[in-house]
């Protein structure tokens, strides 16, 4: 019987919805299996740090997986066994970002500048380079070949820009020889919830539309 730590890096507040998805989830999993679901949770502000608490934390668990959960992410209830179903070492989806212009979170070069798209007709899983953690699933088993610090904020001389912590962690990965895949089914029904500032602007753009169907 495995045991799943569901691994959740958040400030202060989470967004709702995450919160109901992560509950259908949770009830969803254990009805239909025997496995042992594990809830964590690290509050903070620096996301490097709390992603290596809950990965010691879902180790002092006995975990078996580990699924780290973004709280700003939509997921279906069955998110668990479809990933656990693929038995890869490292499974993740690939979703958009939440600020325009959007692109995926998947990257296929060094440079951060391929990205990886699931298209409306992608399926299966596909390796890529590294990608964001927002629903992302590793066996913790691996850990033990990664080296101090598992997860770190980056530099790149080469773009002179700094990189997550997930780059970070998928780079530690590879270099242990561990494939880094995307699951681009799943990825077609995970959403990223964002915010949008509405402005009379937006409700001027809509008063012909509505005009037309009042008249209709």
């Amino acid at each position: 019987m495995p045991t799943i730590a569901v691994c959740v890096p958040a400030r202060d507040e989470v967004n709702t919805m995450f919160s109901l998805d992560l509950a259908k989830m949770v009830g969803f999993h254990m009805k239909h299996t025997d496995d042992r679901v594990v809830l964590l949770h690290s509050a903070g502000t620096l996301i490097a740090d709390q992603r290596q608490d809950l990965a010691f934390r879902a180790l002092e668990n006995n975990a078996d997986y580990i699924l780290f959960l973004d709280s700003d992410m939509r997921f279906p209830k069955d998110t668990i066994q479809r990933l656990m179903a693929h038995d890869v070492p490292v499974v993740a989806s690939n979703y958009s970002t939440r600020n325009a212009p959007t692109h995926p979170v998947a990257f296929t070069s060094p440079m951060l500048d391929e990205y990886l798209y699931t298209a409306p007709d992608s399926t299966g899983l596909e390796e890529c380079l590294a990608v964001g953690m927002g629903v992302f699933m590793v066996k913790a088993d691996i850990l033990k070949d990664l080296s101090l610090p598992w997860f770190m904020i980056g530099y790149s001389p080469r773009t002179n820009q700094f990189q997550g912590e997930d780059i970070y962690f998928c780079g530690q990965l590879r270099q242990a020889g561990h494939k880094v895949m995307i699951d681009h089914d799943l990825s077609q029904s995970v959403r990223h919830a964002g915010t949008f500032e509405f402005s009379s602007e937006h409700a001027f753009m809509l008063k012909d539309v509505e005009g037309k169907e009042a008249a209709e």
